[in-house]
């Protein structure tokens, strides 16, 4: 089973890099991890997030405001498909009810 929150130390060193990268990524990024004092205790979901930014970074060749946008894209995406999903649900229930009364 998979750990709730990692540190700062366990994430960098999944991620190759240094931990004041993460640091650095969290503040120029605006991440909001969790603290436990100033321990920081970092997600799955704040990893891809990193994972992302890293790639991105790196190895995608993008300067730090192209990976915000390209990041902010994707958040703006998962949005969407979440607002259909819930619009999906409201015409399936109503369907349902229908069926129910033929």
């Amino acid at each position: 089973m998979a750990k709730l929150f990692y540190s700062t130390s366990e994430v960098a060193e999944m991620l190759d890099v240094n931990v004041s990268r993460i640091r650095f990524y969290e503040k120029k990024f605006n991440l909001r991890f969790k603290r436990n004092g100033q321990d920081r205790q970092i997600t799955e979901k704040d990893i891809e997030t990193l994972r992302d930014i890293i790639v991105n970074a790196n190895k995608g060749g993008l300067t730090l405001k192209g990976v915000k946008r390209k990041i902010s894209s994707k958040s703006d995406q998962n949005k969407t498909k979440n607002a259909l999903k819930a619009k999906l649900l409201t015409i399936r229930a109503f369907l349902v009810e229908t069926l129910k009364e033929v």
